[in-house]
């Protein structure tokens, strides 16, 4: 009597347990196309959001032209030109990698000017050309 109790009470546990299993396998197969669904998500609202910023990343551009001549800038008597050619160094850091970011999180364009500001000031070549 008590090896059948004990038969139905390891039955019951090992069908819990392969229950338990295939719970868990699909919770893990949920999760890994919830962070799919999730990462192309927000691609797709960051797309959004820079399709309509065409006329602001223009007006940055030139701020940031205008700041790479300005005596507080760069000096550079031909903005961001370079050798005959746009700076797209200058160009991919200063408005994709730290103007752009700092939109995206909700700040104002001023503020994001400032942080390329600030960025730009701790560049060697502004330091050098801002020495005593």
């Amino acid at each position: 009597m008590l090896t059948r109790i004990l038969a139905v009470v390891a039955a019951l546990l090992a069908a819990f347990c392969l229950h338990q299993y295939t719970q868990a396998g699909q919770l893990r197969a949920d999760l890994a196309s919830a962070e799919e669904r999730a990462g192309y998500q927000a691609r797709s609202q960051v797309v959004d959001s820079l399709t309509s910023q065409g006329e602001e990343i223009q007006r940055t551009m030139s701020w940031l032209n205008d700041y790479y001549k300005s005596a507080d800038g760069l000096k550079r008597p031909q903005g961001l030109w370079i050798q005959e050619r746009p700076d797209f160094e200058g160009l991919g850091v200063w408005v994709f990698s730290v103007y752009l970011p700092h939109r995206l999180k909700g700040e104002t364009e001023d503020q994001a000017r400032q942080a390329v500001v600030d960025a730009i000031k701790q560049t060697e070549e502004w330091q050098v050309k801002h020495r005593g």
